[in-house]
């Protein structure tokens, strides 16, 4: 569904119980904020049913990202690496 608001149009719509909504800045009439709409629809969809993003173990994950950022960010990271171990 689009609304204008002010000076802008809006999205707003949910996919499976999520819900999606932002400002259309671009878009001038109700036509062209329904065709930004069904354009951020198939945003939504071509992520979540398109392509299979990169298969990360959660071990990787936790080695080259997370214990990094534990070591510069927290000042007690004992308990954070034992619990990844």
């Amino acid at each position: 569904m689009v609304r204008k608001r002010g000076s802008r149009w809006h999205y707003d719509f949910m996919i499976r119980g999520v819900r999606y909504r932002g400002a259309i800045p671009e878009a001038r009439t109700k036509q062209q904020a329904e065709e930004a709409e069904t354009k951020e629809r198939l945003k939504v969809y071509e992520r979540r049913y398109g392509k299979a993003t990169g298969n990360t173990l959660f071990k990787e994950f936790v080695e080259k990202t997370y214990l990094p950022w534990v070591r510069s960010n927290r000042r007690t990271i004992n308990d954070d690496i034992i619990h990844c171990n």
